[in-house]
């Protein structure tokens, strides 16, 4: 579910010696933000007219909950001779902030506006300290999956420039895909790539829509008892491209969310947001960064089309990862890296771009994409993948972002990542977790570090070899399954790669390990 303000505009509720100060707090459910940047004094100054685009989400799970409640209020910053804030009406009955409540699927309104969900303007009826305008709109998002029911959908070119034509494709999966079943995965050595299977799914019904700069949304492309539907956007303007795919087989419905693809340069910053599905901080920022060593350009032609293919194979490739699509943003960087692998000393051989702390200091992960053939690794939020190593690239993303260690033994990154490991120093500790992951004690086994120095023994209970961390295959266990916390504070609401329906957790803070290390078996 989304509330996004769209305007405020202010009738009465301003200051005596300038513009208002507006500043606003969402709710949803007993989740609440304060806007523009949920910092104490926050507000935007001086104008009575701001479009701000503030936008809280929260996900439901639709089998245990039917309906919310939802609250918007405004207020105007003061100080000084203004004396204190001023708290604006914004409801046009009784009260001063808008109340509703909110039936989720279908979406409909009740409380202080009614009906479909849609975008609706709400003025103060001369309460508090003066009305506003408040122009609001509340969305609620179909599953981005259902059991046996995916939806993958992508732009091409990955960044269009103005001028451009571009094609937007929707494919209905089976819900069952892994990575290296729909786009090969050399991950096992170019000779030896796993056999490719069919997943696609034929939908009753398959849907393209795109979204105008004022926000409004229609549909650009429809099919029935089809598995694969396309469209062109011819000679496209310059700004953001918003788009969004819908699948539908019998009462199953599978939707990417709405996503934004820069057409042209950047609004601000350096990175480029090809896949940008919300706000940073409520997502998990993937920076996807030239191999100098592979590339010319950030917007060197080869590197667009290897990019495309390793977002559509590997994080639109597995199930897991493609059921939670709408949590990832997807950016390029305008700067070249340098990956040189694992040197014959066991160190981690990457080169950030040149302005990656200045300007990249918000990613949640960096990936330096290149075309030659050696043992990627993982170092300081950073790692390197072959385009086309499709698992390796999800292995690679379970060390950065999300904190994972390596599954298997030899001379990986062997760590406990607190609180909520999957990997464990001691035996016991492996065995009291187990449960927590839906598995007996008994499922505890050793991996061993080989190297004399620290040459020590690690425990884990996921298995082998047919895991994201042991051999780049599906998530299981203690990768993706939240349980109890052992500090008495209470629960966790999930893991590094999200449980579905509830957002992924950042993790800062966590430990960086030089030389956490990719395997690529067969090289």
């Amino acid at each position: 579910m989304r509330i996004t303000i769209d305007q405020i505009h202010a009738d009465g509720c301003t200051d005596t010696t300038s513009g208002a100060d507006f500043y606003a707090r969402i709710a949803i459910g007993d989740q609440s933000a304060r806007f523009p940047n949920n910092e104490p004094d926050s507000y935007v100054e001086d104008n009575d007219d701001i479009t701000p685009a503030w936008t809280l989400e929260r996900q439901y799970d639709l089998n245990a909950t039917s309906s919310t409640t939802a609250s918007i209020r405004v207020w105007d910053y003061d100080s000084g001779l203004n004396f204190g804030d001023d708290d604006c009406d914004a409801n046009p009955n009784a009260g001063l902030a808008i109340d509703l409540n909110v039936t989720l699927l279908p979406c409909t309104l009740s409380g202080n506006a009614s009906g479909p969900c849609r975008q609706v303007v709400s003025k103060g009826n001369d309460e508090g300290d003066g009305d506003v305008t408040v122009t609001y709109t509340v969305e609620v998002d179909p599953p981005a999956s259902s059991p046996g029911l995916a939806v993958r959908c992508l732009q091409s070119p990955l960044w269009p420039q103005p001028g451009d034509t571009v094609t937007i494709t929707v494919e209905s999966l089976d819900g069952h895909v892994q990575v290296g079943d729909t786009l090969t995965d050399t991950s096992n050595g170019a000779a030896n790539p796993l056999p490719l299977v069919d997943r696609k799914k034929v939908a009753d019904s398959l849907e393209i829509w795109t979204a105008d700069a004022a926000g409004k949304k229609v549909t650009v492309a429809s099919g029935t008892a089809k598995s694969t539907l396309s469209t062109t956007l011819v000679n496209v303007t310059a700004g953001d491209l918003t788009y969004s795919c819908k699948a539908k087989a019998g009462s199953d419905f599978a939707f990417t969310g709405w996503r934004k693809t820069r057409v042209g340069p950047p609004a601000d910053g350096s990175a480029i947001p090809v896949i940008y599905t919300g706000d940073r901080k409520n997502r998990v920022d993937i920076v996807l960064v030239a191999d100098s060593g592979s590339y010319t350009s950030a917007s060197d032609a080869a590197f667009l089309t290897d990019a495309a293919y390793a977002v559509k194979g590997a994080y639109y490739g597995q199930d897991y990862f493609l059921a939670n699509q709408q949590w990832f943003n997807i950016w390029l960087a305008d700067q070249r890296g340098k990956a040189t692998g694992v040197s014959s000393t066991g160190s981690c051989g990457l080169t950030a771009p040149a302005n990656w702390a200045q300007d990249y200091s918000w990613r949640d992960a960096g990936a330096i994409l290149h075309s030659s053939e050696f043992r990627d690794c993982a170092s300081n939020g950073l790692f390197s993948t072959e385009f086309n190593s499709l698992a390796t690239m999800l292995h690679e993303s379970g060390h950065a972002p999300f904190g994972l260690a390596d599954e298997y033994g030899g001379d990986g990154g062997y760590f406990v990542a607190d609180p909520l490991p999957n990997l464990y120093a001691a035996l016991d500790t492996c065995k009291t977790d187990a449960p927590n992951l839906g598995r007996p004690a008994s499922d505890c086994r050793k991996i061993t570090d080989t190297r004399s120095d620290p040459d020590v023994d690690w425990y884990l209970s996921d298995p082998g070899p047919d895991d994201l961390m042991s051999s780049r295959r599906p998530p299981n266990g203690a990768e993706i399954t939240g349980r109890p916390d052992r500090s008495g504070h209470g629960s966790h609401p999930g893991l590094r790669l999200q449980r579905p329906r509830q957002v992924l957790p950042r993790r800062a803070g966590l430990p960086h390990h030089n030389g956490d290390i990719g395997r690529r078996t067969g090289r």
